[in-house]
Formats: structure tokens, C-alpha cells, sequence
């Protein structure tokens, strides 16, 4: 599985407590999160689709495009995010392209995980 070790070292996180809600789906959203520490629950329609570890990512759509939240996620265990706004994902992709491979990498992935699930 791709993981993305960018944020290693990253001191600008969003901390959550175990079971606090990140995002809602249906929510919009303009900031997806790399998970530096804990895990992310990832549920649609109230049933749990993903769990997320340190070095990957939740809310990636948001970036993507404009649309409301597909997937609520909750902090199954004590975690710390690094934000990632549109300006700052377009900044990432201009100075460290594979940031970009990695992140559709995860996308795919989780697609066909999601996908077999149906």
C-alpha cells in the first residue's frame, strides 16, 4: 500500500480525540488530511469502508473537486492530521510531483477496495 512520508515531521497538525468526527458526509469540504499519527475510521452510509493509518490520507475528493463529503470519517484511536488545503495541494504537486502519483495511488486503491465491497 502507498504511504506518503511527506508529513513525517510536519508541525502543523489537527489533533482528535478517539471517536470524534472529522467530516460528515454530504458536508462539503475543502481540505483533505494526511493521518500522522492514529488511525481514521471512513464509513458511507454508516458502514465502515476504510481504516486509515499513518501515511495515508482521508478527504482526498475535496481537493479534487466540489462536491459535498462521499464518506463521513471518525478517529478510531487518538490521531493527529496535517490539513490540506487546495493552494497548498497545488503547491505540494508543483515542488514534489510524485506527491500527486502517491495520492491518486490511494484513491485507486481505495476505489477497488470499496468497489469489491458491493
Amino acid at each position: 500500500m502507498t504511504k506518503i512520508d511527506l508529513f513525517r515531521n510536519a508541525t502543523d497538525v489537527v489533533s482528535y480525540p478517539a471517536g470524534a468526527v472529522i467530516f460528515k458526509e454530504g458536508e462539503p469540504g475543502d481540505t483533505m488530511y494526511v493521518v500522522k499519527d492514529g488511525a481514521i475510521d471512513v464509513l458511507i452510509h454508516d458502514k465502515l469502508i476504510d481504516t486509515v493509518e499513518p501515511g495515508s490520507i482521508v478527504g482526498e475528493m475535496a481537493i479534487i473537486d466540489s462536491g459535498p463529503r462521499s464518506a463521513t470519517a471518525v478517529a478510531r484511536t487518538p490521531c493527529q492530521l496535517v490539513p490540506i488545503d487546495q493552494k497548498r495541494f497545488s503547491f505540494l504537486v508543483q515542488g514534489t510531483p510524485y506527491f500527486a502519483i502517491q495520492v491518486m495511488q490511494i484513491m485507486a486503491n481505495r476505489l477497488r477496495r470499496t468497489n469489491a465491497l458491493v
